[in-house]
């Protein structure tokens, strides 16, 4: 199983990349937008290196994911016997 989930990497990724923006727009130091982009390259490449499948699923969500959700709703409200 995943220690750590690809929907948690990716909103690291896409915040990283946002803050990167975002500091060359105002005109943050160098070394603090400098960070960011290596932050923001560095998450692909390490999830590249457990298979390119899972680079794929950093860049485009999942349907599954989608449809899983209301199954899980139906076994937390499920009745216990």
């Amino acid at each position: 199983m995943d220690l750590v989930s690809t929907a948690g990497l990716r909103v690291k990724f896409y915040s990283f990349a946002a803050l990167t923006a975002v500091g060359i727009v105002i005109g943050a130091p160098i070394w603090s937008i400098a960070a960011a982009a290596f932050l923001c390259a560095a998450i692909p490449l390490a999830v590249a290196l457990q298979g390119t499948g899972r680079v794929r699923a950093l860049f485009v969500p999942s349907r599954v994911a989608k449809m899983a959700a209301p199954q899980r709703e139906v076994v937390r409200d499920a009745q216990v016997r």
